[in-house]
């Protein structure tokens, strides 16, 4: 099955590398991440939890420029 090809604006890049850094630096829980992305980016819960999910479904540990 091929993988659908997403495109990420670059305020979403910054996030998803955001938590790059957040996972590797194991403070939290990345199911429960969202609160940190509304804290550092100030976007509200539901927007969290969008972007975290598109960063779970195209985690990359090399970065996200191939997605810009």
């Amino acid at each position: 099955m091929k993988k659908e090809v997403i495109k990420i604006t670059k305020e979403e890049k910054e996030m998803f590398d955001y938590l790059n850094v957040l996972r590797c630096g194991g403070v939290a829980n990345m199911y429960e991440a969202s609160p940190y992305l509304t804290f550092e980016f100030d976007i509200d819960e539901r927007e969290a939890k969008k972007v975290l999910k598109k960063w779970m479904t195209n985690f990359n540990e090399d970065g996200y420029e191939h997605l810009l």
